[in-house]
């Protein structure tokens, strides 16, 4: 079953970034984010809103090969299909492509995310669409070229239909930092702390420790949450340690 967690942009700054409430959340709208750095995921992209994004975009939900991250309520009008009814009236779905990621299970995720939302706000699948619909745009790009067809993926979505389950509440939810081993420069840490906060989108400090400094990052809500950040790191070989903390 898809992980679905919810990391909201608060209403100050999501009223600088759509029109509003009041969405007649007539349509699903799929996107991709085409963006293919490695850690480019869903997490990435909801904290990159969730921090203030410096363009003038927004999205409900963004999609990766492990879980979806729900950025706002779709009660919200976001900035995403470029055209006032797309924005008016759409939920918005990005889907990551990421090159650490399996694009194949993200557009799995994917239909069985709009699924989810179709039966939760009555909308029939004639009403999924793609951001090329309002705009024109060559999105979602991979959808367009052929890497898998929309009709396929509207199969996929046909076949989630009915299956979809409410997600198990997280009870988890103490607060956990992730901290790296120490290095020897602080150029070194500084480098590492412009990818945490300008790649993945956290919250992020640096830390002297001795002669030697290391990064800690701003919290996680559970424990499952913070190891998976800390495996990020270690993945993304920012560091060789990197230790759940708590907050």
């Amino acid at each position: 079953m898809l992980t679905i967690r919810k990391k909201l942009v608060s209403d100050a700054q999501a009223a600088k970034v759509t029109n509003g409430k009041g969405n007649g959340k007539k349509f699903i709208v799929v996107h991709e984010t085409d963006n293919t750095r490695s850690g480019a995921d869903a997490d990435a992209h909801a904290r990159l809103q969730a921090n203030g994004n410096s363009r003038d975009a927004s999205w409900q939900w963004t999609v990766d090969d492990k879980e979806a991250v729900q950025s706002f309520e779709h009660t919200w009008k976001c900035w995403a299909a470029g055209t006032g009814t797309g924005n008016n009236q759409g939920i918005h779905v990005e889907i990551c492509v990421n090159s650490d990621g399996d694009y194949a299970k993200a557009v799995r995720n994917a239909a069985e995310l709009v699924a989810k939302i179709m039966k939760d706000e009555g909308i029939p699948i004639a009403n999924v669409v793609q951001h090329n619909y309002f705009s024109g745009k060559h999105c979602p790009r991979n959808v367009r070229e052929g890497k898998i067809s929309w009709s396929q993926f509207l199969a996929k979505v046909s076949a989630c239909q009915g299956t979809t389950q409410q997600p198990s509440p997280i009870i988890d939810t103490n607060k956990y930092r992730v901290m790296t081993g120490t290095y020897s420069t602080l150029q070194a840490a500084e480098n590492v702390l412009d990818v945490l906060k300008h790649r993945f989108g956290w919250v992020a400090y640096i830390e002297q420790d001795g002669d030697k400094w290391r990064v800690k990052t701003g919290t996680f809500t559970g424990m499952d949450a913070a190891q998976a950040g800390a495996n990020k790191i270690k993945t993304a070989k920012l560091a060789q340690v990197a230790n759940v903390v708590a907050a």
